[in-house]
């Protein structure tokens, strides 16, 4: 029998791209689910509003949960658990839409985030390893667009009435549960990436896993885990609140009406969006370093215009701008996230970074919101100063931890590895 026929290295790349763009898709378009859902899940199970706040720290300790998983991938491979996440995303997925009790709901939710914040985490990390550096960052860049587009996706669905169909919020989740497990077996000819069997090959048997956590928050990687940490963590918090911020200030400072505010948010976050891509082209020619602390720099400045100005003609492009380079960093992000570790503790530290501290910042910008919120109730503040006190303090972090992440991590992040890997991440192609 002739052996199979291994496809060209360049078809192999484009077809693993486009198998792996669902991963972002999902995890955008889970996200938005509860929010825009609201009224539904309140009438259906009959609960308040403090029940559905409630069942969201589960869920959204999900997440943080997938680190468990993740870091497996060090141990087994990307390829075992990248399968199995979508299967289980499927399964979690088909059993919340079938939930009769909102206890249930939070369960199936919050398992669900596990598999998607795996299958997330290790996408990115799959694209990492298997691009070349010299495009690495362009393709990072097209899979995290995917993301804020699969929240469009929902946001349209909602808009085309799905919910008012005899299955009602139920549609919602039921709706991809097909395509999602036609793309699991799609996935099956995927190969492990080579970066994980170098590594496997040069090092022997694998160790445990907790001797690999230890290595991982130990010299010199510590450092890097803990720059890398901060900056995503101080990013995600401005990123997550701002939207809702601007919504507030505004409506109740600026009087702009409820419809137009939806439609510059929507338009905004549409375009905006094609900032992910230009960052992963520019990182790919002027390095990560100096595009992240750029892209950290005007989204900072962006940001506190934005609440400055009284015009809706110009808080329109500020807004766009400010979602074009606070969104848009994500692929220099993440490629440094990558980058900056070996092969053999690579899944178990770009976790701790991603599924850990930036899911952190994204959680407790509800809190923080929550708290300045109570503050202007009783002390009378003006809800946009508060808002820019919270945007300037936050954005004005992030430069710094930045400039302190690129000295921990080499600078300019192509170029991984140290003189214990044998096979450094850019070396594999």
């Amino acid at each position: 029998m002739r052996p199979a026929r291994t496809p060209p290295r360049d078809a192999y790349l484009r077809r693993l791209n486009l198998l792996l763009l669902p991963a972002a898709f999902f995890n955008g378009y889970d996200a938005q689910l509860r929010a825009l859902l609201l009224p539904q899940l309140q009438h259906a199970f009959h609960v308040g509003l403090a029940a559905i706040g409630a069942i969201s720290v589960p869920i959204g300790a999900g997440q943080f949960v997938a680190f468990l998983v993740v870091r497996r991938a060090d141990r087994i491979g990307r390829r075992p658990i990248l399968l199995f996440s979508l299967f289980a995303y499927a399964l979690l997925t088909g059993l919340t839409a079938v939930a009769t009790q909102i206890w249930t709901f939070a369960l199936f939710q919050g398992l669900a985030q596990v598999a998607i914040g795996t299958e997330y985490a290790l996408a990115v990390l799959v694209v990492a390893e298997e691009t070349p550096p010299e495009t690495r960052g362009r393709a990072i860049g097209r899979l995290l667009v995917a993301g804020p587009l699969g929240a469009i996706f929902t946001a349209a669905l909602l808009a085309a009435g799905l919910a008012d169909t005899p299955l009602g919020w139920r549609a919602f989740y039921l709706v991809g549960i097909a395509p999602a497990l036609l793309l699991a077996l799609a996935r099956t000819g995927l190969r492990e990436t080579r970066a994980f069997r170098h590594a496997t090959e040069a090092t022997g048997a694998p160790t445990r896993d907790r001797a690999r956590l230890r290595e991982s928050v130990a010299r010199p990687w510590r450092a890097r885990i803990v720059a890398l940490g901060a900056v995503n963590f101080l990013v995600k918090i401005p990123v997550a609140g701002g939207a809702g911020w601007w919504v507030y200030y505004a409506e109740r400072e600026r009087h702009l009406s409820t419809g137009l505010v939806a439609l510059d948010l929507g338009v905004a976050y549409g375009i905006g969006t094609a900032g992910y891509y230009a960052c992963g082209r520019l990182i790919d020619r002027f390095r990560r370093r100096p595009v992240a602390l750029a892209y950290i720099g005007l989204g900072c400045g962006f940001g506190v215009a934005l609440f400055q100005v009284a015009s809706e003609a110009a808080s329109f492009p500020l807004l766009l701008l400010a979602v074009f380079f606070g969104l848009g960093v994500g692929p220099a992000l993440s490629a440094l996230s990558a980058e900056s570790f070996p092969t053999r503790i690579r899944a178990q530290a770009s976790s701790i970074v991603g599924n850990g501290l930036a899911n952190g910042g994204q959680l407790l910008v509800a809190a923080l919101v929550g708290v300045v919120g109570v503050l202007v109730r009783l002390r009378g503040h003006p809800g946009d100063q508060q808002a820019h006190r919270l945007q300037v303090g936050e954005r004005l972090a992030g430069p710094g931890v930045v400039g302190e992440m690129a000295r921990q991590c080499g600078g300019h992040g192509r170029r991984v590895g140290h003189a214990g890997e044998q096979v450094p991440l850019a070396r594999l192609q």
